[in-house]
């Protein structure tokens, strides 16, 4: 069972990592779109502007709980490097089950609030309807203070909590794979006993 929790963890934090991949390309794409028609046709969006703005925050948050998978986050080497394997892996048990996880569950609760709290902000829908309507005509809760920028600033707010929940997932996922090798075994579920030879006869 914990195999295949960190089996899809895994791909859904993959899947979250390609999404950041494609942002990025997107927002190189709008920086150049901005500063082209900025520069040569004097003409210039706030709301492209604000656009990039978000696809770089959520290009950020979503990088996170991909980062922490790959192992390409920032760590303290210092000190981790000069450790054996099983001192490393008892560090990385602790760290994720007394400060990661915690703070993920903080983070998850009180940017859900934050994200409710700008959907709240004015005029709401009263049907499914009514609500896709209002979404793409006159916005729906906090919207940008700027003239021609952007609505429904609870869409960009929401990318903290969700993704701090795939970050959770993650370091839930860490935590059990740890577990496993610190206990000897392996998070593919194979085992450590002596390979076989095609006879079936194990190689000594």
């Amino acid at each position: 069972m914990a195999i295949l929790f960190i089996k899809l963890v895994r791909r859904l934090v993959s899947a979250m990592g390609a999404i950041a991949s494609t942002l990025l390309i997107l927002l190189v794409m709008l920086m150049c779109y901005n500063v082209i028609a900025r520069y040569a046709f004097s003409a210039s969006s706030i709301g492209l502007e604000e656009l990039s703005w978000h696809a770089y925050a959520t290009i950020f948050l979503f990088g996170i709980p991909y980062a922490l998978q790959s192992g390409s986050h920032v760590r303290v080497d210092l000190l981790f490097e000069k450790m054996s394997l099983r001192n490393q892996q008892l560090v990385d048990l602790v760290g994720t089950a007394l400060f990661l996880i915690p703070t993920c569950l903080v983070i998850i609760v009180t940017g859900w609030q934050f994200t409710i709290a700008a959907y709240q902000l004015g005029a709401q829908p009263d049907s499914v309807g009514q609500f896709f309507n209002q979404l793409v005509s006159t916005g729906i809760g906090e919207r940008s203070q700027d003239p021609g920028g952007l609505l429904n600033r609870w869409l960009i707010k929401a990318v903290i909590p969700v993704s701090f929940l795939f970050l959770l997932l993650a370091a839930i996922a860490a935590l059990m794979e740890k577990w496993i090798e610190f206990r000897g075994g392996k998070p593919d579920g194979s085992s450590d006993g002596p390979s076989q030879s095609k006879s079936g006869a194990s190689v000594t």
